[in-house]
C-alpha cells in the first residue's frame, strides 16, 4: 500500500516536471518570437510564419500588421480592403476581414512593389482583357479609396519613382498573360475609365508561382464569372461572392468631442500646430472658435473641426513639392495632420485615401475616409473623415470628423450576397456596386447594411 502510494507520488512529480518543462519551452518559443519581431531580424525571415506563431501566444489580440497611425507613415491609408490570389485553378480571396487582408497583403506586396519598379509604358486594353487577366494566375486587390500609382510605388519601395505610373486606381492586379508567358500589370484608370495592362519584369516560374501556390482556394468568384441564372446579374462584374454570408460586427459610435474643456481645446489646437497661449478662444454658437492672428479654428459640439485663414499670407502647413520621402508633398502633408487628429481617435475604425480632386481654381482638395473591417463608413451629408483643400503650396482649409468607434462583440444581420443583388435588381438593375457600408447618423451604435455603390 504505501509502495503503491509512493510509486503515484512519484508519478505524480514525473508529469509536474514534464508540464513545467513544456510550460517553460512554450515561453521561450514566445519570447524569442517577439524579439524577432521587434528585431531587425525579423526582416529576413518569412513574414507570414513568424507572425502565425506570435499570435498563437495572443490569443484574442491581433497581430499589429502595422505602426499606429501618426506621423507620415502611409501604412493604412493605402492598405488594400479586398485581396484575390488566384492559382493556375482555384482562388482564394478575402474582404470584410482587415486582419486577414492585411496579413496577406503583407505576403504579396513585394510582388507588386516589383511589377511597379519595372512596369513599363501602360498600352490601353478592352474590357475583355482585363477580365482574363482576373482569372489568370496572379494577384488582385481592391483599396477602396482612389490611389496613385505612383504613391503605391513610392511607398513600397521607400521613395523610388517610375514615370510611366501616371494613372489613379481602386482596383489592379498583376497577372500572367498566358499567351507570351510573361507577368503584366493590368489596372482600370479611374481618371478615364479604360483598362490599361504594362509589362513588367516579373518573374513567374520559380518566383511569382511560387507565392501564388501557397493559398488553396476558398470558391471566390467574380459575379462576371457566375452563370446568368446564378442571380448576380444586376451586380458590377467585379463584386467579389464568396460561398458564406459576412458577418460584419455592430460598432458602439461616439463623438470624441462631445464634452470639450480646455485640456481638449489645447490638445487640439497642439495637433494642429496653434500656440495655446497665444491665441485667443471664446465660445460661439454649438462649439468653441480658436483665433490665432488671421487663422481660426471651429470646434464644434457635433465633432466637426473646421480651419481657414481669411488672409493671403497662410503659412502655417507649408506643402512642399519634394518630401524628400519620394511621396507627393500633399500626401505627406495632409496625412500628417489626418493621422494626427482624426486617426488618433477613431478606436476601431481605420483611415485610407479617399482621392484627390482638381480644382478649377488650380486647387487640390484630398479626402479621407473611415472604414471598419474593410466596409467604408458614409454619413448623410455625404461627407468624410477629412478633407484638405491645398493652394499655392498651402493647406488653406480643412474639415475634420471626428468619430471613434468601438467594437461590441455583436453582429449586424445581414442577407446573403445573392438575395441582396435580387433586391437591388428589383430596385435597379443597372449592374451597380453591391457592397456593405456603414452609415452613420450620429447614434450610439452602426450597423452593416448592403448599398449599391
Amino acid at each position: 500500500m504505501q509502495g503503491n502510494r509512493r510509486r503515484r507520488r512519484r508519478r505524480g512529480l514525473e508529469n509536474l516536471k514534464t508540464l513545467l518543462i513544456l510550460l517553460l519551452t512554450l515561453s521561450a518559443v514566445y519570447l524569442t518570437a517577439r524579439v524577432l519581431v521587434y528585431n531587425e531580424l525579423a526582416e529576413h525571415l518569412p513574414q507570414g510564419w513568424l507572425g502565425r506563431l506570435v499570435t498563437l501566444f495572443r490569443p484574442g489580440e491581433e497581430l499589429e500588421s502595422e505602426p499606429s497611425q501618426t506621423g507620415t507613415s502611409l501604412t493604412v491609408a493605402v492598405y488594400p480592403v479586398r485581396i484575390a490570389i488566384h492559382g493556375r485553378e482555384e482562388r482564394f480571396a478575402v474582404q470584410y476581414d482587415t486582419a486577414g487582408c492585411d496579413l496577406v497583403f503583407e505576403e504579396v506586396s513585394t510582388l507588386l512593389g516589383e511589377a511597379l519598379s519595372g512596369a513599363e509604358t501602360p498600352e490601353p486594353v478592352s474590357e475583355q482583357d482585363w477580365q482574363r487577366a482576373l482569372g489568370a494566375p496572379g494577384i488582385w486587390m481592391d483599396f477602396l479609396g482612389e490611389v496613385p500609382l505612383e504613391v503605391l510605388y513610392a511607398w513600397l519601395s521607400q521613395g523610388s519613382s517610375n514615370p510611366a505610373l501616371e494613372a489613379t486606381v481602386r482596383q489592379l492586379a498583376v497577372a500572367l498573360d498566358e499567351a507570351t508567358g510573361e507577368v503584366a500589370l493590368y489596372y482600370h484608370n479611374e481618371s478615364d475609365g479604360l483598362y490599361y495592362a504594362c509589362r513588367t519584369q516579373v518573374r513567374y516560374e520559380g518566383h511569382m508561382d511560387q507565392v501564388l501556390e501557397g493559398y488553396a482556394g476558398n470558391n471566390a468568384s467574380f459575379a462576371f464569372e457566375l452563370a446568368g441564372d446564378a442571380g448576380y446579374d444586376a451586380l458590377d462584374p467585379y463584386v467579389l461572392i464568396l460561398p458564406t454570408t459576412p458577418s460584419p460586427q455592430i460598432y458602439r459610435s461616439s463623438n470624441p468631442l462631445g464634452s470639450v474643456d480646455d485640456a481638449m481645446v489645447d490638445a487640439l489646437q497642439q495637433a494642429v500646430s496653434f500656440r495655446p497661449q497665444n491665441n485667443s478662444v471664446y465660445p460661439v454658437a454649438n462649439g468653441i472658435r480658436v483665433r490665432e492672428g488671421q487663422e481660426t479654428l471651429l470646434i464644434g459640439n457635433d465633432g466637426t473641426v473646421v480651419y481657414d485663414t481669411a488672409g493671403e499670407g497662410a503659412y502655417r502647413y507649408p506643402v512642399q513639392e519634394d518630401s524628400g520621402s519620394g511621396l507627393p508633398g500633399w500626401l505627406e502633408a495632409t496625412w500628417s495632420l489626418a493621422s494626427g487628429t482624426v486617426g488618433s481617435y477613431c478606436g476601431s475604425a481605420r483611415l485610407y485615401l479617399l482621392g484627390a480632386r482638381s480644382g478649377d481654381d488650380g486647387s487640390l482638395t484630398v479626402y479621407y475616409g473611415y472604414s471598419l473591417n474593410g466596409a467604408a463608413v458614409l454619413f448623410p451629408d455625404g461627407g468624410c473623415a477629412a478633407q484638405f483643400v491645398i493652394r499655392k503650396g498651402q493647406i488653406t482649409d480643412y474639415t475634420l470628423r471626428f468619430r471613434s468607434y468601438e467594437e461590441t462583440g455583436k453582429q449586424s444581420l445581414v442577407l446573403p450576397e445573392r438575395q441582396a443583388a435580387a433586391a437591388l435588381d428589383a430596385l435597379d438593375p443597372q449592374g451597380r456596386e453591391l457592397a456593405l457600408y456603414y452609415t452613420d447618423t450620429g447614434a450610439d451604435t452602426v450597423q452593416a447594411v448592403w448599398e449599391a455603390g
